[in-house]
């Protein structure tokens, strides 16, 4: 009696998706919650400290590094919540897609802060909330979800049209 084995699935084989949504919105909150802490944390702390000892540029580049870095090992985590997450050289594309998007967004969105009431160098802590958020956007600009990518291109450009609107203002 032969046995009939299955055949063995390729180690890149993305499993069944049960819930596209789930997936792409979990890997929004994962790394928007997480660049928004990491970047609350470089205000104060041992960052600061190492200002003071290495020169700024040296802190500046070690946490562009780690926040690159970081972003890399979450795209690997949740490698499924995108298709451009699944290859190591697409994480790479992704991550710095997700930075130069938000950057964009957040250095077009900063100065109508000041028309809401938030000066960037009183409360720099918006700043990182905003990053954050910025981020978690873009991140579902590329998420495997289409309802997502809708909802993400939405937003952004519904932030797109408010800044200008109160950018015009002043």
């Amino acid at each position: 009696m032969a046995e009939h084995l299955a055949p063995p699935r390729s180690a890149l084989a993305a499993p069944h998706l049960v819930n596209a949504n789930r997936l792409a919105v979990g890997q929004m909150v994962v790394v928007g919650v997480a660049a928004a802490l990491f970047l609350r944390g470089t205000t104060s702390g041992p960052w600061v400290l190492l200002a003071l000892f290495v020169g700024l540029h040296v802190v500046l580049l070690i946490g562009a590094v780690a926040l690159l870095t970081m972003t890399y090992l979450l795209g690997t985590l949740t490698r499924h919540g995108s298709p451009l997450t699944e290859s190591p050289g697409g994480r790479c594309g992704w991550t710095l897609l997700i930075w130069a998007g938000a950057a964009a967004l957040v250095g077009y969105g900063r100065p109508a802060l000041g028309q809401l009431g938030f000066e960037p160098d009183r409360h720099p802590e918006v700043g990182h909330w905003l990053l954050g958020v910025g981020v978690a956007v873009v991140v579902g600009l590329f998420s495997r979800s289409r309802q997502v990518r809708v909802g993400s291109a939405v937003l952004i450009t519904l932030f797109v049209v408010v800044t200008a609107a109160l950018r015009a203002l002043s």
